[in-house]
């Protein structure tokens, strides 16, 4: 995986709408998230924008970042649609998915400019 200036990872296709900085301060955010919360649990995150490009990802071994943005953004859509159909909101705030051997949240991050989604891998 290619790295920015600072050494973090970029992905190999990010989205087109995020300027590259962006991108970055995202890696460098999600990195320091991920190595706070290692102890507890936390194994690695993806930002994502909502039409599935990833923006950012952080210590997902062996994890394709592209084709996981690419599932966030197909589960959050499903969510959107379920809420609104049994009649509970327009959109969901978060979906959790569990395993055999951990889980995935799948937040919405409120972005007024460019509506991202978070998803973290965890024990």
């Amino acid at each position: 995986m290619k790295t920015s200036p600072t050494g973090h990872p970029i992905s190999p296709n990010p989205s087109p709408k995020i300027p590259a900085e962006t991108r970055a301060q995202a890696a460098r955010l999600l990195q320091q998230f991920v190595s706070e919360f290692d102890g507890i649990g936390v194994k690695g995150a993806v930002i994502s924008t909502v039409d599935g490009f990833d923006v950012a990802m952080a210590a997902i071994p062996e994890t394709d970042g592209s084709r996981l943005s690419a599932l966030s953004s197909s589960i959050s859509a499903i969510g959107d649609m379920a809420t609104l159909e049994i009649g509970i909101g327009k959109h969901h705030e978060s979906i959790t998915i569990e395993g055999d051997n951990g889980y995935v949240f799948i937040l919405n991050v409120p972005v007024q400019e460019i509506p991202m989604i978070l998803s973290i891998a965890a024990t």
